[in-house]
């Protein structure tokens, strides 16, 4: 079988420091937000529908917030909670505390028989052939405040509240919701573009965060607290909606040539770090793996398997735009039959779009749009040569900040000291590595320094030949 190298840059203080990760052999897979790429991980995702589709999206940020209303009522003034943590965006009405899911359905229907969201749905649906997530939020945002009235009106109806301090809100606003304002927006399209329409609702946006009509009620509540009753909950609720369509995912990140010196600069610490120069496997298709230790959920009768598991090298993909995905077709984070009934239908009649709707976890078309996703960045970062390994959250199991996976020390080639490193830092991997070659009988180890070429302006690298190890006679 054929091997194939690739390189890993990484800091004295994660391979040293409280990580140990040299010590542990541990590989460290990141979430999407603690990666450099503010985009990453970026899916264009657009919402294409009828009317039944775009009435339970409506219904389901209704849900959505009530079920956070409810949390509110329940805890008090002990509601502290953090939204972008714990929002969950897989809710259904029995999610709901046991002694309100009968009272959804009433608040629903006041809501979405409303001639406020009607008006806005059938727009949508008659005027907007498909819209994007800037667009999708100042929908939300229009109505945030009516859903909350909607819910509070209810609450205080079942004196689960004294008062329903929303009605004294003026909603005159949402009348200009109308078949005018869809056509004028068609036609302000047709004008000047799709380009110009994004940016001019991007400022109704801003408005609506700044003008916020619920803003004096929670002026004096914590942060977690305003994400409820502030139109800032729309833009939380249209950011988690991704979650319904694709597992959590973590990433290892690799690189194919450790020549460039801003990756040195950047990855390695300003070139005080180290170059991690691993072996990879390479099968008959010549994709490349690399064999971690992992505890795999869901795969057998007790839920878990131990052992060395391969794991792929995805390369990145470095490209200008990103392919579209409609949110409608690709919910594959809920059973199928949860699908239809609180998507594909309302009121007992099936959406004539259901007949299109063919996502499984098994299917090609929804593995390949999520790993399109996962592994595309725009062509600023072509020269990092990126290849990752990736994990799919399918069960939840795995933690946002300590997800570590260890690799066999016979993979791990080499590492290059940076033209930085001190001396005592290197002094103390080389000791560390020392007692794991006798460990392991990897007598092949080998220990690299870094240094600048005149010839062609990049960070080359020469192996230490005094640092070679030698396998004992009687081995």
């Amino acid at each position: 079988m054929s091997i194939d190298t690739f390189y890993r840059f990484r800091s004295i203080e994660n391979l040293l420091g409280e990580r140990e990760e040299l010590e542990k052999q541990s590989i460290f897979f990141a979430p999407p937000h603690l990666l450099n790429d503010p985009v990453e991980g970026f899916k264009d995702i657009y919402w294409q529908g009828d009317r039944i589709l775009w009435t339970n999206l409506f219904n389901h940020y209704l849900l959505c917030l009530m079920k956070w209303c409810v949390e509110f009522l329940i805890i008090g003034d002990e509601f502290d909670l953090d939204l972008d943590k714990h929002f969950d965006a897989c809710v259904t009405v029995d999610d709901l505390h046991e002694n309100f899911q009968a009272e959804f359905s009433i608040v629903s229907e006041n809501f979405i028989r409303s001639e406020h969201i009607q008006n806005l749905i059938d727009g949508i649906y008659i005027y907007r052939e498909s819209i994007g997530e800037n667009e999708l939020e100042l929908y939300f945002r229009m109505v945030h405040s009516f859903a909350l009235y909607c819910i509070y009106e209810r609450l205080e109806e079942i004196s689960a509240v004294s008062d329903n301090v929303f009605k004294k809100i003026d909603f005159s606003y949402l009348k200009k919701i109308n078949d005018t304002y869809f056509q004028d927006l068609k036609d302000f399209e047709a004008k000047y573009g799709e380009g110009k329409v994004q940016e001019f609702q991007h400022k109704n946006i801003l408005f609506f965060a700044k003008d916020d009509v619920a803003l004096a009620f929670v002026s004096r509540m914590s942060k977690f607290r305003r994400k409820i009753f502030t139109t800032e909950f729309a833009s939380l609720y249209v950011q988690q909606l991704e979650r319904l369509m694709f597992p959590d995912w973590f990433t290892a990140c690799f690189m194919s040539d450790c020549t460039n010196s801003s990756v040195w600069g950047h990855y390695g610490k300003n070139h005080t770090g180290v170059c991690m120069v691993f072996s990879a496997e390479v099968d008959s298709n010549k994709y490349s793996y690399l064999s971690l230790n992992s505890d795999i959920k869901g795969w057998n009768k007790n839920g878990v398997v131990k052992g060395k598991s391969p794991f792929k090298f995805f390369q990145i993909e470095y490209e200008k735009k990103y392919e579209p995905i409609n949110f409608f077709k690709t919910i594959g984070q809920l059973p199928k039959p949860l699908v239809y009934r609180n998507w594909y239908s309302w009121n007992r009649v099936l959406s004539p779009l259901a007949e299109s709707y063919n996502v499984d976890w098994g299917g090609e078309q929804y593995w390949d749009n999520f790993y399109k996703s996962v592994t595309k960045k725009t062509n600023d970062w072509k020269y990092e040569n990126e290849y990752r390994l990736l994990i799919c959250d399918m069960n939840g199991s795995y933690s946002q900040e300590s997800t570590t996976l260890q690799y066999d020390f016979k993979s791990l080639k080499g590492i290059i000291f940076g033209i930085k490193t001190s001396d005592e830092d290197k002094w103390k991997i080389i000791e560390l590595i020392e007692k794991k070659v006798s460990q392991y009988s990897h007598y092949e180890f080998c220990f690299y320094q870094a240094y600048y070429c005149r010839d062609d302006g990049n960070i080359k690298h020469y192996e230490i030949s005094s640092l070679k190890f030698e396998r004992p006679e009687n081995t």
